[in-house]
């Protein structure tokens, strides 16, 4: 039996399907142009089939036939094995491989982009083409083909365009007085051209290159002619610009303007003529300035700010300029004003304020032989009563045209130091000088709130504790009646309310304050406010964290033995390790504390050398090492007399107020009384060894 004849055609595209597999790539990347430097992108979107594991993907990229991840013989690869990006020098490839990003693309990464796609032994593959557009190339063989007159023709070769259309072509040019300047001609040259006629200035040697620009930039110049071109000499074409007098001068008429540059002076011998004559004159008066860079010029006049006519005209060997010289206006030099401000004083309708004042005065004729300038408006002037006025400060009220005509001015002055005596008096003003002053007035400013606190921080911190330093307010504003002091607990970022600390700081010369009761290991934020009786000012802040750890426990003292130059002292809870135990003593109604040496390792202590029949406070505290204390209440002791006697012990509070006769104690002193003191003495001196042997044995 014969099988039947299957068409050639058929069968070849049978086998690539086969080996080709199914479709993966659903949207092919796509041929691109871009500028030189910029970043392109080729996309190739993958469709991955239901019946195919998406696990296997792997994209590839090559460029012109070769793999476009350099040092990775298996070229760009990213797969679900990899990571989701990644990078070499050049390229950057994301979605896994269907991105390729190519940085600052140029000439040599034009070509053919492939990409590759495989899962398992699928396989899929589409192209696009990038074409790099560049800045075109330097114009070849530039010369001079005529040179007549003040024209010359050049000529010249195109070189590549760089992938994009000539546009146009700049010509540059310098000149034998300047050979490193380069001018641009001022018209652009078409881009299919390649000679061009040029005008030129008189009296110069010049030589000549070119640029070719395409819609990405502008080419590198082309070399230089090899030959020159020399322009003959010719009068000046123009004059000066920007014509004008200057006025700061009193009895001056000052003349300026803007030089001209060596391409317009167009001849040897360049110079200015310089014409002035007062407004209504016939006769014009003249001067030469022979100074080719020169831009000013000054002539002694006998008047004040008066209007004169001038005209600055250009000249050379040749002659005079082709263009006549316009004629400007302006004014010789102003002078000090004539006239006085009347009836200056604080405006009656509007209260002095902490740093603000109102005045009003009437206004001054305004006419120029008053204000002998151009009149600018009134300075105010004011300045301390215990000062003087050599430290006056100075305010300009300007005044608008629309305003001239008002009868009276009014203004407010900002920023007065508050609380203060001030004088202030107000004048004219022109451009450059102020006149006669007004009438001396007084104001005292009110009190205002004062300047936040100065270099507020913290000196020292703890557990649950944090002392707090500053210095008073750069400018208090009044009388400082001392200071707030406020704090707000901070929690992951997130700040608390602002809580006030009671009392507050009623002595101004107060600099400090420490705030107990704190959590450990926590963030505060601390501010600090100064007052005055006009309320407070802005506050400072600062940061804080508490320290980690415990704070020691106030402890409970007991007076063992009381003799007549000593106390012998015990007290609970006792930490051996972390706090030392301090203690303080005064004879009653003393200010000055004294303290007793610090004790370590040890529960008890004597202070000795004490008065003999003397009543003294006592105190104990305990300190840990972030500074951390904790007081004791105050006890009261008296010593035995020389002779003998009882021993008294009072104990009190924060709050004492002392008995008013004999010897009472706040707590039942009917065991002291039971015995004689004399009687116990003995064993009374050894309790504090067998305390500490016992201590150590525990």
């Amino acid at each position: 039996m014969l099988l039947p004849r299957v068409d050639q055609s058929i069968i070849f595209l049978w086998i690539l399907h086969f080996i080709k597999g199914d479709t993966l790539i659903s949207g092919p990347p796509i041929n691109t142009e871009a500028n030189q430097g910029s970043e392109v992108q080729f996309n190739c979107q993958v469709e991955v089939p239901p019946h195919l594991n998406a696990d296997q993907l792997k994209v590839k990229w090559k460029h012109n036939g070769i793999y476009v991840y350099p040092g990775d013989n298996d070229g760009f690869v990213v797969d679900s094995s990899d990571l989701n990006r990644r990078k070499s020098e050049k390229y950057i490839g994301d979605d896994k491989g269907q991105i390729l990003t190519i940085r600052n693309v140029e000439r040599k990464d034009e070509g053919i982009y492939s990409c590759i796609v495989h899962i398992g032994i699928n396989r899929d593959l589409a192209s696009a083409k990038l074409d790099v557009r560049e800045p075109p190339e330097s114009p070849r063989d530039v010369s001079i083909i005529a040179c007549v007159g003040n024209s010359v023709e050049l000529q010249w070769a195109p070189g590549g365009d760089g992938g994009a259309k000539i546009q146009h072509y700049l010509v540059q040019f310098n000149t034998s007085a300047n050979v490193a300047e380069w001018h641009n001609y001022y018209d652009q040259i078409n881009g299919t051209l390649q000679t061009v006629l040029v005008n030129l200035s008189p009296w110069g040697t010049y030589k000549f290159r070119l640029l070719a620009k395409n819609e990405v930039g502008y080419s590198k110049p082309s070399s230089p002619t090899k030959t020159e071109c020399t322009t003959p000499p010719e009068r000046p074409a123009g004059n000066p610009k920007d014509v004008r007098t200057l006025t700061h001068k009193k009895g001056k008429l000052i003349v300026t303007w803007t030089p001209m540059s060596r391409l317009q002076h167009n001849g040897p011998g360049f110079q200015y003529a310089i014409f002035w004559r007062r407004k209504g004159s016939t006769y014009w008066n003249e001067n030469i300035v022979q100074h080719q860079m020169e831009k000013i010029w000054e002539v002694n006049v006998n008047d004040t700010y008066t209007l004169y006519e001038i005209k600055v005209k250009a000249m050379n060997q040749i002659g005079e300029s082709r263009q006549p010289a316009f004629v400007y206006l302006g004014y010789s030099g102003e002078g000090e004003p004539s006239v006085i401000p009347k009836d200056f004083r604080l405006d009656p309708t509007k209260p002095v304020e902490a740093h603000k004042a109102h005045f009003i005065w009437e206004a001054v004729d305004t006419s120029e032989d008053k204000i002998r300038g151009e009149f600018m408006g009134y300075k105010l002037r004011y300045w301390k009563s215990s000062e003087g006025r050599h430290k006056w400060k100075e305010v300009d009220i300007l005044i608008t045209k629309e305003d001239h005509y008002r009868p009276d001015v009014r203004a407010a002055i900002d920023g007065l130091p508050a609380h203060t005596a001030l004088r202030a008096q107000v004048s004219v003003m022109n451009t450059h000088y102020t006149g006669p002053a007004s009438q001396v007035i007084d104001l005292l400013t009110p009190e205002g709130v004062p300047s936040p606190v100065r270099d507020l921080r913290i000196d020292k911190h703890g557990t649950t504790y944090a002392l707090l330093k500053w210095l008073p307010p750069e400018e208090p504003n009044g009388k400082l009646l001392g200071y707030d002091i406020g704090y707000q607990q901070i929690t992951d970022a997130k700040q608390g309310p602002v809580k006030a600390l009671r009392p507050q700081i009623n002595n101004p010369d107060s600099l400090g304050a420490r705030i107990t009761g704190l959590e450990s290991n926590h963030d505060y934020r601390f501010y600090v406010w100064a007052r005055t009786q006009a309320g407070r000012g802005d506050p400072e802040y600062t940061d804080v964290t508490t320290k980690e750890g415990t704070p020691p426990e106030a402890p409970r003292p007991k007076f063992t033995t009381v003799d007549q130059t000593s106390v012998n002292i015990t007290w609970t809870p006792y930490r051996l390790i972390d706090v030392d135990y301090e203690t303080e003593y005064r004879p009653a109604g003393d200010s000055e504390w004294q303290k007793a040496n610090a004790e370590w390792g040890r529960n008890w202590m004597v202070i000795r050398e004490l008065i003999p029949n003397m009543e003294y406070e006592v105190r104990l505290t305990a300190k840990n090492k972030h500074g951390d204390a904790a007081s004791s209440i105050l006890y009261r002791v008296k010593t035995q007399a020389q002779k003998g006697g009882d021993a008294h012990l009072y104990q009190q509070d924060e709050a004492y107020s002392p008995p008013l006769s004999g010897a009472s104690s706040l707590q039942s002193s009917s065991f002291l009384s039971t015995f004689s003191v004399r009687t116990c003495y003995l064993l009374i001196q050894t309790l504090p060894a067998l305390l500490t042997l016992l201590h150590f044995f525990h």
